[in-house]
C-alpha cells in the first residue's frame, strides 16, 4: 500500500474532476474504454492478469476490473498523487487491484510485476515517450505478455502530413469543446488546485508531471510507425481497431509459436 496523501482529501471529488478534465481533451473517452474491454473479451478465452501502464486515477483499470470478475489488474504509474486516487477509487475490488509506483521509462519496471500476464493496456500515457523509449517499451511489453496475450493502447497518433495533422487537431478541439462540461478544469487548472489541496508546491508538482516528460511527441507518432515497431517486437495480427482523427486504439497479439 502506498503512503497516503497529506490532509483530508475528498478523493471522489478529485476523481470526478480528473475525469471531466480528461473528457475536455479526449474525444469519446468512455467509448475507448468500452472498445478496449470488448477487444480483450474477443481476443482471449480467459483474462486473469492485466497490466495498465500509466494508469493514472484508474479509469481504464476500473472498466477492466468490472468486465473480468476474476482478473487481477496491476496499475503502474510514476506519480504517487495519481495512484492515491486510483487506490481510493478501486478499494471495492480489494486485492484484485495492485498499485505499483514505477516509471515505465525505466527498464527496471518489469521487476515490480508478476509475469507473465494475459494483457497489457494503456490509455493516453505513452504519447509522452520518445521514439527510442517507445521502441524499448514495446519490446518489454512483448517480454511480459504470455504467447497469445494482447497489447492494446488508446492514444494520440500523428500524421506525416502537417496539414492533415492540423485539420485533425482542429476537429478534435471543436468536438471536445461541444462536449466539455461547463465546470471542467483545464489541464493546468486541475494540477494547480489538486496540488494546493494536497498541500504540495504547485511548481514542483507540475515539474514532476510535465517536466519529466520533455522530449516526447505530444501529438503522437504516426500510426504506421507503431504498427511496424510492434511487429518487430514479436506481435502478430497488429492492427488499428478504432480511430477518430488523431486518436486511435492499436495493438496486437503476442506471437505464439505453438499456434503455427
Amino acid at each position: 500500500m502506498l503512503t497516503k496523501p497529506p490532509g483530508d482529501i475528498d478523493w471522489q471529488t478529485w476523481v470526478q474532476r480528473w475525469d471531466r478534465m480528461q473528457e475536455r481533451y479526449l474525444v469519446k473517452r468512455s467509448e475507448r474504454f468500452r472498445t478496449i474491454v470488448r477487444l480483450l473479451q474477443g481476443s482471449r478465452d480467459t483474462v486473469e492478469r492485466v497490466i495498465d501502464l500509466g494508469c493514472g486515477t484508474g479509469s481504464l483499470t476500473r472498466a477492466v476490473l468490472n468486465a473480468f470478475q476474476q482478473a487481477i489488474v496491476c496499475g503502474i504509474d510514476f506519480d504517487p498523487t495519481m495512484l492515491w486516487l486510483a487506490e481510493a477509487r478501486l478499494t471495492r475490488f480489494g486485492n484484485r487491484f495492485k498499485a505499483v509506483l514505477a516509471d515505465i521509462r525505466d527498464p527496471s519496471w518489469t521487476s515490480a510485476i508478476q509475469q507473465p500476464v494475459d494483457a497489457v493496456v494503456s490509455a493516453t500515457a505513452l504519447h509522452w515517450f520518445t521514439a527510442d523509449q517507445l521502441e524499448r517499451l514495446y519490446q518489454q511489453i512483448a517480454d511480459v505478455i504470455r504467447p497469445g496475450g494482447v497489447f492494446l493502447n488508446a492514444d494520440h497518433v500523428g500524421s506525416c502530413s502537417p496539414r492533415i495533422q492540423q485539420a485533425w487537431e482542429r476537429h478534435r478541439s471543436e468536438v471536445c469543446a461541444k462536449a466539455a462540461k461547463p465546470d471542467s478544469d483545464d489541464w493546468y487548472g486541475f494540477w494547480r488546485e489538486y496540488s494546493r489541496a494536497l498541500g504540495l508546491d504547485v511548481k514542483e508538482t507540475h515539474q514532476r508531471v510535465i517536466g519529466g516528460w520533455e522530449g516526447g511527441v505530444e501529438e503522437g507518432l504516426p500510426l504506421a510507425w507503431h504498427l511496424d515497431k510492434l511487429r518487430e517486437s514479436g506481435f502478430v495480427h497488429v492492427d488499428c481497431f478504432w480511430r477518430c482523427d488523431c486518436d486511435a486504439i492499436y495493438g496486437g497479439i503476442r506471437h505464439d509459436h505453438n499456434a503455427d
